[in-house]
């Protein structure tokens, strides 16, 4: 009984590993515009499944179409007009509009020191109205750095004092106190704490849509 199970899961097995390999030879094949001998020769590295996993995401981002990200949104969402709006009408606007994006593949950083009308404003202003490629795998989100924002302006890129008072560790304010020689701000804890769970991702933001 026990030699017939562990000789079924060999061979399952070996039909998972030929099943990848014949995917792998398809999406080398396909992927071949895009990539150069120096790419290929790099998958020495990865596994099978790794390989293909890479070249998949590879062709979902040379295939995918680029539009405006409020094309996205299904055709229930309408904007909150701020300037009538109430605080509490503005905060379920920011939460289903934060929700929203998630559900699209999009994360939002540092941007707890923003008031609710602020932030919602932003999105609208500034991620909306960007044109991406829309990609849906949590390893590969569109993440939205709003550390340069304040109420009323927004920060040239060298500034990290929104940084060193809400969001750098004491570890990170201390090595920067002592890289720079200057006096650190103060610490805050951010005012507005958004429940806005990550995607699985590293940090970026859209520069060229600050």
């Amino acid at each position: 009984m026990n030699f017939d199970f562990e000789k079924n899961n060999a061979a399952r097995r070996l039909d998972r590993e030929a099943d990848a390999l014949w995917e792998n030879a398809k999406l080398r094949d396909e992927v071949k515009e895009y990539l150069d001998d120096s790419a290929f020769r790099r998958f020495g590295r990865l596994s099978v499944e790794e390989e293909n996993e890479y070249l998949r995401e590879t062709l979902a981002w040379e295939g995918a179409p680029i539009q405006p990200v409020a094309d996205w949104l299904d055709a229930t969402w309408r904007p909150l007009n701020l300037s009538s709006a109430s605080e509490t009408e503005v905060l379920s606007a920011l939460l289903d509009l934060l929700e929203r994006l998630r559900r699209l593949n999009h994360e939002i950083w540092r941007a707890d020191h923003l008031s609710d009308r602020r932030l919602y404003e932003l999105i609208v202003r500034r991620i909306l109205p960007c044109k991406l490629k829309r990609l849906t795998s949590p390893r590969s989100p569109n993440v939205w750095n709003f550390e340069f924002y304040t109420e009323t302006e927004l920060l040239d890129a060298s500034d990290e004092s929104n940084w060193l008072t809400y969001y750098a560790t004491p570890e990170e304010r201390l090595l920067w106190s002592q890289e720079h020689n200057v006096a650190l701000p103060q610490r805050k804890t951010p005012p507005f704490a958004r429940r806005f769970p990550p995607l699985d991702g590293g940090c970026g933001d859209c520069g060229d849509c600050r």
